[in-house]
């Protein structure tokens, strides 16, 4: 593994460290003051994993961390070297 393929590793792993420090969370919202009056919706908010107070969103979670390990893998593969290590040393 060469210094941009080990970068390209070591980025992909802080990325998705630090998706599951901060996670996609779903809250409810009303538009009313008062309980059970005006309109309730559902937002999706990204929290601090010791802030979040209602449920993470895992399915969300579990995509954004396939699509980076995707993206990292195929920066890996894109930055290998074509030659084998004994050619490169001479």
């Amino acid at each position: 593994m060469n210094r941009k393929q080990k970068f390209c590793l070591w980025v992909g792993i802080a990325v998705i460290v630090l998706m599951g420090v901060i996670p996609p969370v779903q809250r409810t919202r009303s538009t009313s003051i008062f309980r059970g009056r005006g309109r309730t919706y559902k937002t999706i908010e990204y929290r601090f994993i010791l802030d979040t107070r209602q449920g993470i969103v895992v399915s969300n979670l579990l995509v954004q961390w396939v699509v980076v390990s995707i993206i990292t893998g195929g920066l890996i593969y894109a930055f290998k070297d074509d030659k084998p290590k004994d050619e490169q040393k001479q």
